[in-house]
């Protein structure tokens, strides 16, 4: 009798790794460690997903696989700060974004109605027309030379740098003025349709924050 045999059949066999089980089980801890949103744990878990495939698709045990795919995930407490960062900084530019649309509607507002009712002459009014369509653009068109901007990793030097990209902008906007609206200031004190441009340079101050800070996530995202 072969006794070795016997004694490995009586041994109890080590239970199958069930993977949707340990996934359940790891939402289950995320959940209680503070991440609560369902969207964001499914985000977690299709990258976990994906670990454990390619790891399991070269011959890792499944259960190995897992445990890596989860240690390279990081723990709640550091996913809970890395969304913190990555929900304030949509926030911050959703907040650029609000400031920007309220000066370009308030900007195109005013321009309109300097246009229609205080301009009489053909040229005044085409001026102060191609200033509005500039700003417009502005707005509008600036996401598709985000990824020409140059990246900035560093959060502070970012910061740093949307804040002279707004002060370049309205300093712009008060040099046109000082410089070239009071050379056609008119004799009755009616700014002239040339001072809408002022508005264009603070509408470019804007989007190049904002693109900055576009820049900086997307390689963020990129890179993890």
């Amino acid at each position: 009798m072969d006794w070795k045999k016997l004694r490995n059949a009586n041994q109890p066999t080590a239970p199958m790794f069930n993977l949707e089980q340990a996934i359940n089980e790891w939402r289950k801890q995320m959940s209680a460690s503070g991440i609560n949103s369902p969207a964001v744990l499914d985000e977690l878990e299709s990258h976990v997903r994906e670990e454990v495939e390619r790891q399991t698709s070269v011959g890792v045990d499944a259960s190995k696989a897992f445990a890596s795919a989860v240690q390279k995930m990081g723990a709640a407490s550091t996913l809970r700060k890395e969304f913190k960062k990555s929900l304030g900084a949509v926030l911050a530019e959703k907040l650029m974004l609000a400031a920007a649309v309220l000066v370009l509607a308030f900007g195109i507002f005013l321009s309109s109605v300097a246009v229609v009712l205080c301009y009489l002459t053909p040229i005044e009014r085409i001026i102060g027309a191609i200033a509005m369509v500039l700003t417009v653009v502005t707005a509008f068109v600036w996401p598709a030379f985000v990824s020409r901007l140059p990246v900035i990793r560093s959060r502070s030097k970012l910061q740093l740098a949307q804040v002279l990209c707004l002060a370049v902008g309205f300093g712009l906007c008060t040099l046109h003025v000082q410089l070239i609206v009071n050379r056609f200031a008119h004799a009755d004190g009616m700014v002239p349709a040339v001072g809408f441009f002022g508005v264009f340079f603070i509408a470019i101050g804007f989007a190049a924050a904002a693109g900055l800070d576009r820049a900086a996530r997307d390689w963020e995202e990129t890179v993890s």
